[in-house]
């Protein structure tokens, strides 16, 4: 039993609810009392304990980083999980419009190293930014049938690359939650951009007044507060931006 939850299912850090139920399925009919007897009794109440787990966001959240696991850990931006970059950072990187990407894989296989496709939601995604010569990125991006593939800011990847991907939706009685993102993730990127500015900005303008104040060490020290509170007030905002369920863009939903 030595086991985290994932290694109990049988399934990745990064499996989707629609995998880690048919492996918890799979798994209690195995390991059923009538079955296995009073071990498998034993080993269904682990298996309890670790679906409930897993299906819920903020408690698999909060199991990974107990883990250790990089699953839904923020980046040095204080925002979600972005692909990696090959060599240094350029001005503007790729970014797969998933709810347009009809799964045709044209990318992937122009641009193997540069773009993956995720067989759990049927759609490319970007793995590692210029990961192929530019002759093949070129290819790749130019052969897309449904024009998904687009070149941002870097700025604005990390954002647009956390709200693309399939959050959790919480269930109520027999009614599964299933999971869902943004029908437009650009117009809920702009809009989740204002209002990190605007917390921001409101935070800014109540400490300028003590800025003349202080001394060298006085403003380091809360620099660095504050670059520590803005990163906590990243991980708030993504999960407070999923409760907006009336906004215009916001209807997709993904079974």
């Amino acid at each position: 039993m030595g086991k985290n939850y994932y290694e109990l299912l049988g399934v990745s850090v990064d499996s989707n609810a629609q995998k880690i139920k048919q492996a918890y399925r799979n798994l209690q009919k195995k390991y059923h009392p009538d079955v296995a007897g009073q071990e498998g009794h034993e080993y269904t109440l682990k298996l309890n304990e670790a679906y409930k787990v897993l299906m819920r966001g903020n408690l698999r959240k909060e199991y990974d980083a107990s883990i250790g696991e990089t699953r839904g850990n923020y980046s040095s931006s204080g925002l979600g999980r972005t692909s990696s970059w090959n060599g240094p950072l350029r001005p503007q990187g790729l970014f797969v419009d998933e709810n347009a990407c009809i799964g045709c894989r044209e990318c992937v296989h122009h641009a193997s190293s540069t773009f993956i496709f995720d067989e759990a939601l049927g759609c490319a995604r970007v793995k590692l930014q210029y990961g192929d010569d530019e002759q093949k990125i070129e290819v790749s991006v130019d052969s897309c049938p449904v024009n998904c593939i687009h070149w941002v800011e870097k700025e604005e990847l990390p954002v647009l690359e956390f709200l693309i991907q399939p959050q959790p939706k919480e269930g109520f009685g027999i009614f599964g939650g299933g999971w869902e993102r943004p029908a437009n993730v650009f117009m809920a990127a702009k809009s989740f951009n204002k209002q990190t500015y605007n917390e921001n900005h409101g935070r800014n303008s109540r400490a300028s007044t003590v800025e003349e104040e202080e001394t060298p060490a006085q403003a380091k020290a809360r620099a660095d507060a504050s670059r520590k509170i803005n990163m906590e007030a990243a991980s708030g905002l993504f999960s407070r931006f999923w409760q907006w369920q009336n906004k215009p863009f916001w209807g997709e939903k993904v079974e």
